[in-house]
C-alpha cells in the first residue's frame, strides 16, 4: 500500500474513482452473469449445459472472425478523434466498422444455420446439438453489434454505459428471459434466451450512441487507417475471445461427453469471475492509455500500468483463494452434479489469477500501437492451447481442458509482459524494478 500512497496524484484518483465505478457495474454484471448461469445449470442439468455451452462456443468464435479485429482498433481510433476532438473520424470508423462487422457476422450467422446439422452428426456425433445450434446461430450477429457498440462507447469514454451494454445489461435480460422461454420451448429456450438477451443489450447500445453521437458528416478517409490497425488485432481477437476460452469447450465437445462439456463450461465461466477487476480497470485505461499515447505521456502510462497492475493483483487474490478451497460450494449451486468439477475450476482459476497479477498488458500494448505484438503473443496462446488439447483431452477429459487452457493465458500473458518491457521499456508488475 506504499507504493500506492506515494504514487497518488488527483488524475490517479480520478481515474481510481471511475475503476471503482467500472468496478461496481463489473461486479454486479458478474453477479447477474452467475445467475444467469446457475439459471442454465439449474434448468437444463449437466447434459443440457453442455449443449448449450458447445453452441455457444461455436457461436463466440465465429462472432470473434465476424467482427474482423475491429473491437480494439474503433476503441483506440475513436478514442483518439474525440481527444483531439475530430467528430468527422468518430462517425466516420463507427459507421465503417458496424457496416463491416454486420454483414460479415449475417454471413457467418447463415453459414452456421446451413452447416449444424451435419456438423452437429458428423463431428460432435450429437444429433441433438442441431437444433440449439441453429437457433443460436443469430446469436452471432447480436452478439458482435453488442461487443462493438460497447467498445464504441468507451472510445467516448462513456464507461458506465459501455459496461451496461455488455456486461450488465444482456445477463440481465437472460435471467428474465431464461425460464418463461425454458418453459415455453424446452431445451431449445436456453439459445432462444441468449439470442434474445445479447440482441435487446445490443439494441440499449445503439439507443445510447444515437443519443451521445455528433451529427458531423462522416470522414470516411479513415478507412486505411481503421483497417491498417484491425488486421493485426483480427487474429490476435479470435484467438483471445475465441480460441482461447472456448477451444477447449469445443474441443471437449468432440471428444467428451456433454456432461463433462457442462461442467467444463460452467467452471470456466466461474472462474473467469477473479479476473473482473482486471476487466474493469481495462475497460477504464484502454481509452486513457490511447489519449496518453498520442501525447507522448509515457512515463504516465508506465506509472497508471504498474499501479493498477497491484490493483487488479490485490482484488484477483481473495477469490481466487474461495475457488481453490471451497469450490465445491460455488459449484454446488448450479446442481449437485456440478460438483464433480472443482479440480477444473481451481486449475482454470489459477490461470485467471496470473492474467490479473501481470495487470493491463494486453490493452496497454494496443493502445500505443503495438498490435503485432498482442498477435504474436495470441498466436503462442493458440498453438499452445490447441496442442495440449489434442495431447490432454482424450486422456484427461475436462481436467486436460483445463490445464490446456490455464496453460495458454498464463504463457500469453506472460509474453505480453516481456513485450511491454521491450518496446515501452518498462516492467508493468510493480513489485519488479
Amino acid at each position: 500500500m506504499r507504493f500506492l500512497r506515494k504514487s497518488l496524484d488527483s488524475d490517479s484518483r480520478d481515474l481510481i474513482t471511475s475503476a471503482g465505478m467500472a468496478f461496481a457495474l463489473r461486479g454486479a454484471g458478474a453477479v447477474l452473469a452467475f445467475g444467469f448461469n446457475v439459471a442454465i445449470g439449474r434448468v437444463f442439468g449437466a447434459e443440457g449445459t453442455g449443449l448449450f455451452f458447445t453452441a455457444l462456443a461455436m457461436v463466440v468464435i465465429l462472432s470473434a472472425i465476424s467482427r474482423l479485429g475491429l473491437d480494439n482498433a474503433m476503441l483506440r481510433l475513436i478514442a483518439a478523434s474525440a481527444a483531439i476532438p475530430d467528430w468527422a473520424r468518430v462517425n466516420g470508423v463507427f459507421r465503417i466498422g458496424m457496416r463491416s462487422a454486420t454483414l460479415a457476422s449475417l454471413v457467418l450467422a447463415a453459414a452456421l444455420l446451413g452447416l449444424a446439422a451435419p456438423l452437429s452428426e458428423r463431428l460432435f456425433d450429437t444429433p441433438e446439438l442441431t437444433r440449439p445450434m441453429q437457433l443460436m446461430s443469430l446469436g452471432i450477429v447480436t452478439f458482435s453489434l453488442m461487443m462493438l457498440l460497447s467498445e464504441s462507447l468507451k472510445g467516448l469514454s462513456r464507461i458506465p454505459q459501455a459496461m451496461l451494454v455488455s456486461g450488465v445489461l444482456w445477463p440481465l435480460f437472460g435471467i428474465l428471459l431464461v425460464w418463461p422461454l425454458a418453459q415455453a420451448f424446452g431445451p431449445d429456450g436456453a439459445s432462444l434466451t441468449y439470442v434474445g438477451a445479447t440482441g435487446a443489450a445490443a439494441l440499449c447500445g445503439w439507443l445510447m450512441w444515437r443519443h451521445l453521437r455528433n451529427d458531423t458528416p462522416a470522414d470516411t478517409a479513415v478507412a486505411p487507417e481503421l483497417w491498417s490497425s484491425a488486421r493485426p488485432l483480427w487474429a490476435m481477437a479470435i484467438i483471445t475471445t475465441g480460441l482461447l476460452p472456448w477451444a477447449p469447450i469445443l474441443l471437449l465437445g468432440i471428444w467428451g461427453s456433454a456432461s463433462e462439456t457442462g461442467l467444463l463450461g460452467v467452471s470456466t465461466r466461474v472462474a473467469n469471475l477473479v479476473a473482473f477487476f482486471l476487466v474493469a480497470v481495462n475497460n477504464v485505461l484502454a481509452p486513457r492509455f490511447a489519449a496518453l499515447y498520442q501525447m507522448d505521456e509515457t512515463a504516465r502510462i508506465r506509472q497508471l500500468a504498474r499501479r493498477f497492475a497491484l490493483l487488479t493483483a490485490l482484488a484477483a487474490s481473495p477469490l481466487l483463494l474461495v475457488l481453490i478451497f471451497a469450490g465445491d460450494v460455488v459449484l454446488a449451486l448450479f446442481g449437485p452434479e456440478f460438483t464433480d468439477g472443482t479440480t477444473i475450476l481451481a486449475i482454470l482459476a489459477v490461470g485467471q489469477a496470473f492474467n490479473a497479477a501481470t495487470g493491463s498488458v494486453g490493452v496497454l500494448l494496443m493502445m500505443t500501437g503495438n498490435e503485432r505484438a498482442v498477435r504474436n503473443g495470441a498466436l503462442l496462446a493458440a498453438a499452445i492451447v490447441l496442442v495440449a488439447s489434442v495431447v490432454l483431452i482424450p486422456t484427461l477429459g475436462a481436467i486436460g481442458a483445463a490445464i490446456a487452457a490455464a496453460g495458454a493465458v498464463i504463457a500469453m500473458n506472460l509474453f505480453s509482459v516481456f513485450m511491454v518491457r521491450r518496446k515501452l521499456g518498462f516492467l508493468v508488475i510493480p513489485w519488479i524494478r
